[in-house]
Formats: structure tokens, sequence, C-alpha cells
């Protein structure tokens, strides 16, 4: 079995490379004979349209660039497997223009597909791969926005005689980034994808519940989700050229107190608090902001402003919470050293450990 693996996406450090890499990881680890291969380092022009393949030279592309080698390397291959950024709602421009390309194996007389729909006919049957599996990411959150790049996958292997052998689509892909807030989840996404590379190569199909992994949503709801995001685009904005650094734009938003004050009443442990009924007031100085969270029953919601006569209010900066947020600096020394000023029932504070658990690393 020979599978030709694609990379079709533009950034080096994006996140579709990092779900590629993890793939790769685990065809490595299936012994699977496979090729790879950057498209977009590749000199792949647009068709033309100019039929030269079908009538002129059958077969042959009019146009002289990598595509004639690719070409023989996807007639030479079981499997071919793309992996694409989500843009504009489809594939990134190398790989449409891949699979643009593809009208040279083709014939210009019309068939029956089993799916009952009209498709020329193949110009190298025995030849031509036999399955189809594809990797794509995208920002968005939920798979709905990728309707139209599945379509187009699910016709062209239909149009082709391919079988779709695996769907690895990850949603809110920014946000894999950020493991702090749910490690257990990012690293199960991160498993299901070397996963996806062992059983492509050892058994030839992705099973569903491998796809369904990967697919696992990082934000609890479309609110939350925006709210992140905007987040994130404020503080890339802000760094402008910088934001290139994708190091750097993680480090300010995972210290953004406006997600670490969100991610810590989502933390609440119920047991802990089943029997409690408080609210807890946070304001930071620097930067005006104010938080209120209530919980009652061992559950926590949360508001921005204030409330009338909390159980306990915490005053500090941003930048001491969230350090002590990700255990940088420890919660009692920031006290001592009046970094962190209380007010009301500093015994709830002492507990706040408790109540609202670190995540599981």
């Amino acid at each position: 079995m020979k599978i030709l693996l694609l990379r079709g996406y533009q950034r080096e450090n994006g996140f579709t490379r990092k779900c590629t890499d993890l793939f790769v990881k685990g065809l490595i680890d299936s012994k699977a004979e496979f090729l790879e291969k950057n498209v977009n380092s590749l000199n792949i022009k647009s068709c033309m349209g100019c039929y030269n393949c079908w009538v002129i030279t059958p077969g042959v592309c009019v146009i002289k660039d990598d595509m004639e080698i690719l070409l023989k390397d996807i007639l030479a291959s079981n499997i071919i497997v793309f992996t694409t950024p989500l843009n504009a709602f489809t594939t990134s421009n190398c790989i449409k223009n891949v699979l643009d390309r593809c009208l040279a194996l083709t014939k210009p007389n019309f068939e029956i597909s089993p799916l009952g729909t009209v498709r020329n006919s193949l110009r190298f049957k025995d030849k031509w791969p036999k399955k189809l599996a594809y990797i794509a990411v995208g920002a968005f959150k939920g798979e709905e926005n990728f309707t139209a790049l599945k379509s187009m996958f699910s016709l062209f292997a239909n149009a082709m005689n391919m079988e779709i052998c695996g769907e690895l689509i990850r949603p809110e892909s920014y946000l894999m980034q950020f493991d702090l807030a749910k490690p257990l989840t990012v690293k199960s996404i991160e498993s299901a994808f070397i996963k996806a590379g062992y059983e492509l190569g050892t058994y030839g199909n992705i099973s569903k519940e491998t796809q369904e992994k990967a697919g696992i949503p990082l934000s609890p709801d479309i609110t939350y989700f925006m709210k992140y995001s905007n987040i994130y685009w404020e503080h890339a904005s802000k760094l402008g050229e910088k934001s290139k650094d994708l190091e750097l734009l993680r480090k300010l938003v995972m210290s953004d107190v406006r997600i670490l004050m969100q991610e810590m009443a989502r933390s609440v442990d119920p047991d802990a608090t089943s029997s409690i009924k408080i609210s807890l007031q946070f304001e930071f100085l620097d930067k005006g902001y104010s938080f209120v969270i209530f919980v009652e029953h061992g559950k926590a919601r949360i508001i921005e402003g204030k409330t009338d006569n909390p159980n306990l209010k915490v005053i500090t900066d941003t930048d001491t919470w969230a350090k002590v947020f990700m255990r940088q600096i420890n919660i009692r020394d920031a006290v001592i050293k009046k970094q962190i000023k209380l007010e009301g029932d500093k015994y709830i504070f002492t507990r706040l450990d408790r109540y609202f658990p670190p995540p599981v690393m």
C-alpha cells in the first residue's frame, strides 16, 4: 500500500502543519510506505481550461511544470491524502490547482457514477488511487463551516472513482495552542491525529471514533468562542508585525484576565461547592476590569462588573493574577507582599484552590 500525502498550506507555523505533523507521526509508526510533498513549494500553475489534454495530447497537460511529476506520483499511489486550511470555506489555492490539473487524467466521454451523477471516465483506471482522505483545519467553530469543502472532496472522489477513507476536520484550530485551559482535551485531539495516521497506514481507513475525537470541541458554546476569538485578535492587532510570533501571541492571550476569569468560573468543583452560596468580586485596577463569580450549590456563573456586598473582594493587578492562575507565584505569598488586597471573608480566599481547582495536566 502506497500513500501520497500532499501538504497544502501556506503558513509554515500554522495549525494545519501542526495537525499534519501529528498525522505523519502516526504514519511513520505504522511502517506504511508513503511519500509526502509540500504542494505550496511546487511550481503548479492554474488549469487553463484549454482541453489540450483531451483532444490534442491525450493525457498530457500543455503546461510544463511540477504537476507533470506529481501526476505520476498520484498514479503510483493507492491512497492520496490532502491537508488544507479552510480558505473561503473550501481548500487552499494550491490544493485546488492540483485538483483542477487532474483533468489530464480523465477522458472527454461521460458516464454515470455509483452515486448516479454524471462524470468523465478515467484515462488510467488501473493506476488511479483507490482511496482519498483529507485533513481540513480552520478557525471557525462548528463543522457546518466545512460543508462546501466536504462536498467538494466527496464529489471529487466520486468523479475519480475513489472511496473516502478518512475525514479529519479540526474546527477552532487556534484554540489548540491554549492547552493550559483544557490540557486533557488538547492531548486527546493530538493523540487522535497520530492515531489517524497509524490507522490509515495500517488498515487503509481511519475509524469513525478517531475522526470524531480529532474534531472534539474546545469551547463550550458560541458565546465563549466569540469572546475568546475577539480577545485573541485584539492582541494580534496590537502586536502588528510581531503577531507572526505565535508563542508571544499565545502568552499574551493566555495571561489575559478576561479569559482567565471565565476559565476560573468554568473550573468550579461541584462537590467542594455543593453546600455553599457565595459571591466573589475581583477588581483589576491596572485595566479597570471587574468581575463577579456567583457560586451556588456546585454551579458558578460570572458577570462583568460589580455587585453589592460580595462575600469576598479581591483587588489586584492583571499581571499578578495571571501568574497566580498559572501557578507561577504562590497566592499566599502575593497576599503577604500586598500584591493582592482582600476585603471580606478571607476564609473563602484560603479555599479558592479547592473551590476552583487547576486543570488536570
